[in-house]
């Protein structure tokens, strides 16, 4: 008998606040997973926040929370962050967590655990929302603490999303994926942004996401759709052979684009909050993406100025061969290329 026929499926254990048992969005979860073991609990700290969880042997049998947020729902845009241009750039966290298991991400650094957090209370999101969007229209980023494309298999999270957007016009959301999909809603006021890695680095660090390949044709089934569509290759990341790797990887994902239907593209390398570093190395030991040799840049740990400048430029030089480079923005500060 294998080590893995021991863990418990995913969502086997499926743990709801008590306050929320009820909520139309609990029950399209629970109708999901009827076979799944349901446990009431007072409140998702009591499960999320629990000391000496292990990361790692949690993400292969993650639990599921149903919760209500009762804390902050909406949050000023990371530094790291790329704002795209818009001075009001936010943030929401309807879901913490995510199914995938990317070496490098900085969840990993940020929660005690793998388990993950639906807050069903949508409808809360909506209405504090609308308040914000009196002083203004808002750039919001709704899938910044998890992947919402992979999680709708979970929760129909999405068509909240699509349904708000269509309502409120002042409102941009930002779906961005490592996921396969071949079904999207093309709102004028929705960009979905594909995270685009070379083959090697999807196989070495971005485990259970999609192949390249899965996530070039989603990216043109979208463009088909009508969609507004955002590439960005970003994080890029140091690996042996880095030159050879990310050239060769341009030369394969420049033919399949449609770029004349792409709305923007973002370039960055990887870099994450300094407070972040042990908890991603503990859940990730011995891997080349979290042990490599950082600097530390006012709390940020980045690669070294000068790689990163050549580790951007040749995915920049091979995207001003097909698209004007104002519709570039690299580095995290979110600046066109084209004001620089």
């Amino acid at each position: 008998m294998s080590d893995k026929s021991l863990l418990n499926k995913p969502f086997e254990h499926i743990y709801i606040e008590e306050g929320v048992k009820d909520h139309p969005m609990t029950l399209q979860v629970l109708a999901r997973y009827e076979s799944s073991k349901r446990i009431y609990i007072r409140h998702y700290k009591d499960v999320f926040n629990r000391k000496n969880q292990n990361f790692r042997a949690q993400s292969m049998s993650r639990s599921l929370i149903l919760a209500k947020n009762t804390g902050n729902l909406i949050f000023k845009g990371s530094d790291m962050c790329q704002d795209h241009g818009n001075s009001r750039f936010y943030y929401a966290t309807s879901v913490m967590n995510c199914l995938f298991d990317c070496d490098y991400c900085f969840l990993k650094g940020m929660y005690p655990t793998a388990d993950i957090v639906i807050f069903v209370n949508l409808e809360d999101y909506a209405s504090k929302i609308r308040d914000m969007l009196q002083e203004g229209p808002m750039y919001l980023s709704i899938s910044y603490d998890t992947d919402l494309l992979a999680l709708n298999k979970v929760a129909d999270l999405l068509s909240f999303w699509t349904d708000l957007a269509l309502k409120e016009k002042d409102l941009t959301l930002e779906i961005r994926t490592k996921a396969s999909c071949d079904v999207f809603e093309p709102v004028p006021n929705i960009i979905y942004s594909f995270t685009l890695s070379p083959q090697k680095v999807i196989s070495s660090y971005e485990k259970h996401t999609a192949g390249l390949n899965s996530r070039l044709q989603s990216v043109i089934k979208a463009c088909e759709e009508g969609c507004k569509v955002r590439l960005c290759f970003d994080p890029v990341v140091y690996i042996n052979g880095w030159e050879e790797c990310y050239n060769s990887f341009m030369d394969e994902v420049i033919p399949q684009i449609p770029w004349d239907k792409i709305t923007d593209i973002s370039v960055g390398t990887f870099r994450i909050s300094k407070e972040y570093q042990k908890g991603l190395r503990s859940s990730c030991p011995m891997s080349a993406v979290t042990e490599y040799p950082y600097i530390n840049e006012g709390g940020y740990l980045k690669i070294d100025n000068e790689l990163a400048a050549g580790m951007r430029e040749i995915i920049v030089a091979g995207l001003r061969e097909v698209k004007d480079e104002k519709y570039i923005f690299c580095d995290s500060d979110g600046s066109f290329l084209g004001d620089r």
